[in-house]
């Protein structure tokens, strides 16, 4: 499986699709730092930022792969196996995205704590001071890049399989995704601060039920695009 993931990742660094979703999700953490927020409001507006980049950048994963290396590939280690590579890829893209985006706010926002020294140090020792700050965020971006990767694999090949149909299906689900009530996404950033003694030292911590439902949402779809690529080989086999 390992030597398929690195395949996987070498055709998507070939094809060059994996520059507009770099490029989007820098000029979107950018934008939000500009505004000087604090800690934890900017690494849910980083964590939020991840859903529709995940999924473009999942959807770029799924079309990467010329259809005839494609079929050698599946025949080779069998289709669900290349499949389930192929996401797993996109995944472990969005998660140097995520880690590279929680690094560029800690060291651009507001300080985790009051009273702290100016400039990068001091934003490093504040955020060792209030932990929790960081950690929630984290996971509040685990939640948004499950959530990406899952509208990712249902709104794109095999399971849609009309390119203007499937970007459009992408874009529409990403905006249910971070404005719907019952999203797991939506869920973990609409989750209160708690923790601390001030807004600049209060963890937004997304709960547990966002994270369960997110893990349970990319399980389901993750499962609906192996299955479908495993029919559509066999069809064309």
């Amino acid at each position: 499986m390992s030597a398929l993931i690195r395949y996987q990742a070498a055709v998507l660094l070939r094809s060059n699709r994996w520059i507009f979703p770099l490029i989007a999700y820098g000029a979107l953490i950018a934008a939000g730092a500009a505004a000087s927020t604090p800690l934890a409001e900017g690494l849910d507006w980083s964590a939020a930022m991840l859903v529709p980049v995940v999924a473009f950048l999942t959807r770029s994963m799924l079309m990467a792969e010329p259809d005839a290396s494609r079929a050698c590939v599946a025949a080779a280690a069998g289709p669900a196996r290349a499949q389930l590579a192929t996401l797993l890829a996109a995944l472990g893209g969005g998660i140097v995205l995520g880690a590279v985006g929680a690094v560029f706010t800690l060291l651009t926002s507001e300080p985790a704590g009051p009273h702290t020294q100016p400039g990068v140090g001091g934003r490093v020792t504040a955020t060792f001071h209030y932990p929790g700050v960081f950690v929630a965020g984290l996971l509040t971006a685990v939640v948004c890049l499950l959530v990406g990767s899952a509208v990712g694999a249902l709104c794109n090949p095999p399971l849609l399989r009309y390119p203007g149909a499937a970007a459009l299906a992408t874009l529409a689900v990403v905006i249910v995704a971070l404005a719907a009530g019952i999203s797991p996404a939506n869920a973990a950033l609409r989750h209160e601060g708690i923790g601390g003694t001030g807004a600049v030292s209060a963890a937004n911590w997304p709960g547990a039920v966002p994270l369960l439902a997110a893990a349970a949402l990319l399980a389901v779809t993750w499962t609906a695009s192996v299955l479908a690529a495993t029919r559509r080989e066999r069809s064309l086999g």
